[in-house]
């Protein structure tokens, strides 16, 4: 698997997989990497698993269009929907928590926890 998701995806620091957890944790380096669920998956079905889910943990600045507020990371842009925290105030840096629906497009980060970046 390790060498699957080293060779498909861009800017990867650190994997840890859990066998008895059934999770793999991917870490990536600073940079323009821009995270692509379905390179992920293609990555895990060439060792034959199967993602369920995914959470992410990203950093990056709140940004609005008309009513719809965004997690702007790098090159990565996702759609913020309200779960437990509400998305923080536009312009703010901010690292955070949820899960990540890439059934739609564009994909939804639904927030289970949010900080805000003090520079």
């Amino acid at each position: 698997m390790e060498v699957a998701l080293r060779r498909r995806l861009e800017g990867v620091a650190n994997i840890a997989i859990s066998q008895r957890r059934q999770t793999t944790e991917v870490e990536f380096t600073p940079g323009p990497h821009a995270f692509s669920p379905s390179a992920f998956r293609a990555a895990l079905g060439e060792a034959g698993v199967n993602v369920l889910s995914f959470h992410i943990d990203a950093c990056g600045v709140i940004e609005q269009t008309d009513r719809q507020r965004w997690l702007a990371a790098g090159k990565n842009r996702f759609l913020l929907v309200e779960g437990g925290t509400s998305p923080g105030p536009v312009g703010q840096a901010v690292c955070v928590s949820g899960r990540l629906n890439d059934d739609l497009v564009p994909h939804r980060l639904e927030i289970i926890d949010l900080e805000l970046v003090t520079r």
